[in-house]
């Protein structure tokens, strides 16, 4: 019996997070109100499952003493790819306090939910796939076909409002660790039927994701 790729596996896994995070989000904005804030824990977990996505098969880079791996070369990317993102770019290097490239990162990914344009930005990195191998390697989730198919559940996050605070929050030191007790609830705790069909109707982007999959091709 052939080993399955352990590459694939974490595709396969971080795939399923992400789908169970943006759900549980949908879910929280439709139960209760649709502004969100920082302390809210399913954002905060949502956030933390796009980091791993994110660092997924990512290259070291070298730089003068160490050999490090950073979301924020590729998130900087961005604004050379998609003119309106330099706004989102500039704000996140204009912050007071933040010290290093994964902080600059989470400000990026905070900014980028409130403005509702995550899906967009992300959309133009992954269908560069030359220019993304230089962050990361072939295997990696942003490189594969389970990256076009997070971006395109990120659409459904535009039915969010998002009120977050980015000045003054410790965004370097943060430890990004997944609670999966948030995921293991029994379904009927999800809630009734009817919301149920709401929140696979929204993360239905069946168009988007086979947009995305002809331009990776």
């Amino acid at each position: 019996m052939a080993t399955k790729d352990p590459t694939a596996v974490e595709r396969a896994n971080l795939l399923n997070m992400a789908k169970l995070s943006i759900k549980g989000l949908i879910e929280s904005a439709l139960s209760f109100g649709r502004t969100l804030d920082s302390d809210y824990p399913p954002l905060q977990q949502f956030f933390v499952v796009m980091e791993h996505c994110l660092k997924h098969g990512l290259k070291g880079r070298k730089s003068f003493l160490s050999y490090n791996k950073t979301i924020w070369g590729p998130l900087e990317l961005v604004e050379k790819l998609y003119p309106e993102a330099e706004e989102i770019g500039a704000s996140v290097r204009d912050l007071p306090g933040l010290k290093t490239p994964l902080g600059r990162a989470r400000a990026w990914l905070r900014l980028a939910l409130m403005q509702k344009k995550m899906a967009d930005y992300l959309r133009c990195l992954i269908i560069q796939r030359e220019l993304l191998s230089e962050f990361y390697e072939y295997h990696a989730l942003m490189m594969e076909e389970e990256g076009a198919v997070i971006v395109g559940l990120l659409v459904g996050l535009n039915v969010i409002d998002a009120n977050l605070c980015v000045k003054g929050e410790d965004l370097d030191s943060q430890v990004g660790v997944i609670d999966f007790s948030m995921y293991l609830k029994n379904e009927e705790e999800i809630g009734n039927k009817e919301r149920n069909v709401q929140i696979a109707a929204i993360l239905d982007q069946k168009n988007y994701v086979e947009e995305l999959n002809r331009q990776l091709n």
